[in-house]
């Protein structure tokens, strides 16, 4: 008889440890300290149930893992992209993603109470010594205790693995991070082999001719895109110019030959649709505009770009955040034709997963693609 008590209450015993060890392992891991992109450590106290984005690729990814119930404030660059983020846009505006209302955050974290619960958190760009980056962002949070400010970018290729694993440990939602990852892992393997062994075109990408072609801005290293144009094997012609978003002459592109012309375009501030109506439309007479102000200038004739017709404007919010995959796909099969690839495929599969359909009629790259791969 004692004996089978002995093995009952060793079971008993054997169960409860067991039990308390997943408590443990799920529930109590506050204090939590994480390492955001900013290289700044950062305590959690408790488990995040509020959180502020300031920046849509922020909110793509916050949307992505499920977590949108969670959000208690916005910048207006994503109230402005209302069509992205039917479920953010009416949240409370705390400024703009550079110029936060830092009064508003800390009525927002309030709540209506004396005390801040430090289960709230702001993400934001990391940006590292800049005024609006994240470390300034929360020096301008100094006199509300118990808020978190973390950077997280989103941006850059090689770090969205990190960034989305991080987020979802942050969020509680680490089984809704690797199913995104393991799905953006599967569509940049696509891209990969479909453009393995291709030739390697020289491209140049204008991100703002605002200043003339004596000053026009362009995109190299440490810049999202200049990931994202190695990853579909293409050459950035100011990649040696060691600055992520260098001033470059028409003169200084000319002597570089680049065979592919990127125009970069924003969808201007009310816009109620994603993308550009399909040709012919307002739109599209615009996109032409565009290509033609770059065609008109001189000396353009001559470069191979001009000779193959590759200068293309794109819809830079596919170039953006946990979007990148998509606009990765676009380029590949901009820059190589017959690469087997399905872009508008891929693009309705994002779409999907932050709970959204793709819109009929509308494109997102000028001169459109032909249907199918």
């Amino acid at each position: 008889m004692n004996r089978v008590k002995n093995s009952i209450m060793a079971m008993i015993t054997l169960t409860l440890l067991i039990l308390l060890g997943a408590i443990a392992a799920s529930g109590d891991d506050y204090p939590m300290t994480i390492t955001d992109s900013a290289g700044r450590e950062v305590t959690l106290q408790m488990p995040v149930e509020r959180i502020i984005v300031t920046n849509s690729d922020a909110a793509s990814a916050v949307v992505m893992l499920g977590a949108a119930d969670k959000v208690v404030g916005i910048s207006e660059s994503i109230k402005n992209q209302g069509y992205y983020f039917p479920e953010l846009k009416k949240k409370q505006s705390v400024g703009k993603w550079n110029a936060l209302d830092n009064e508003m955050i800390g009525e927002i974290a309030k709540g209506g109470e004396d005390k801040i619960v430090p289960n709230i958190i702001i993400i934001g760009y990391s940006y590292p010594g800049k005024a609006y980056g994240i470390a300034a962002v929360q020096k301008g949070l100094s006199s509300f205790e118990d808020i978190n400010a973390i950077g997280l970018d989103f941006y850059q290729p090689e770090n969205m693995t990190k960034e989305v694993e991080l987020l979802g440990k942050i969020l509680g939602k680490e089984a809704e991070a690797e199913d995104f990852l393991n799905w953006h892992k599967g569509q940049s393997e696509k891209v990969d082999n479909a453009v393995a062994g291709l030739n390697k075109p020289k491209v140049y990408v204008e991100w703002s001719s605002t200043g003339g072609t004596g000053a026009l801005s362009t995109l190299g290293v440490g810049s999202g895109f200049d990931g994202v144009l190695r990853e579909v094997n293409g050459y950035n012609i100011a990649k040696d110019l060691n600055e992520a978003y260098p001033k470059v002459t028409w003169e200084w592109i000319l002597t570089q030959n680049p065979e592919a012309i990127i125009v970069r375009q924003t969808q201007p501030s009310g816009q109620t649709q994603m993308g550009w109506e399909q040709s012919p439309s307002k739109d599209t007479v615009k996109l032409e505009a565009a290509r033609n102000e770059v065609l008109a200038r001189a000396g353009a004739s001559g470069l191979p770009a001009v000779k193959s017709g590759k200068i293309f404007v794109i819809d830079w919010s596919v170039m953006n955040g946990l979007n990148q995959v998509v606009g990765a796909t676009y380029l590949a099969k901009l820059l190589h034709p017959d690469a087997d690839l399905d872009p508008v495929s891929v693009h309705t599969e994002y779409l999907k997963r932050l709970g959204l359909e793709m819109p009929e009629g509308r494109v997102f790259v000028y001169p459109e693609l032909s249907s199918g791969k």
